[in-house]
């Protein structure tokens, strides 16, 4: 056995250094930990407060819910506008984090696995996107060249989302190759933060409520998509 395979373990051991010592991965140093705290305190409450105030959210508003002064804020990001950018990734980035717990494979109980996701991307949807859902929908207009990026990190982040939970649900009830356009769009439709703000706000349902509703049109469209293409 090699001294160097790690035992077989598939690790490979630090290699000596010229004094014999251990030239492994440095450690992060005290300076370093404490700025990547700070950041995570202020990616965090950025979140939380452009959730609540849209992209009216003010670098006051994000200091006083983080505990780090303006002027910290401004040297981790720049500008105001550069703060909501990486903001509304972080939400885009915290909405498709996976895995949710508790939600059965698709391939063993589709219904399952389509109210829990649904249930938990409507969810998310009012929670975590919150109040800055009409700001990113409307980015493409704003002045602003930064915040302007936003419409195109929105259209790819839902574009992915949709293209795997299309796919997965299509061969999940036994479809065959690529699902169908019509089935995805109608994944689009329903998984859409639009679906969530306007059952919540004109016909006061729950994200709950969406999600359950969500994964029954599903389904009975997936039936009806796998019947018309795959018979």
């Amino acid at each position: 056995m090699d001294a160097h395979d790690g035992g077989g373990t598939g690790a490979e051991l630090p290699r000596a250094g010229a004094r014999g010592q251990p030239t492994g991965p440095t450690a992060p140093s005290l300076s370093e930990d404490k700025k990547q705290f700070t950041r995570d305190r202020i990616r965090q409450a950025a979140m939380e407060v452009v959730a609540r105030r849209g992209f009216d959210a003010t670098v006051g508003d994000i200091a006083e819910v983080s505990g780090v002064s303006p002027r910290t804020i401004f040297r981790h990001y720049g500008t105001h506008d550069q703060l909501i950018l990486a903001t509304v990734k972080d939400m885009f980035e915290a909405c498709g984090r996976g895995p949710v717990e508790g939600i059965p494979r698709s391939s063993r109980d589709l219904r399952g696995w389509l109210e829990g996701m649904a249930v938990t991307i409507h969810t998310r949807n009012a929670v975590i996107i919150g109040e800055a859902f009409w700001d990113i929908h409307a980015a493409s207009h704003l002045a602003s060249e930064t915040l302007s990026e936003i419409a195109d990190i929105r259209r790819e982040a839902r574009r992915r989302g949709v293209g795997y939970l299309a796919t997965r649900a299509w061969k999940a009830a036994g479809g065959t190759g690529e699902p169908p356009e019509d089935l995805v769009m109608a994944f689009a439709l329903n998984f859409s933060a639009f679906t969530t703000q306007a059952l919540m706000v004109d016909f006061d349902q729950t994200p709950a409520q969406t999600g359950m509703l969500t994964a029954e049109l599903l389904m009975m469209i997936l039936r009806r998509s796998v019947e018309t293409h795959c018979s």
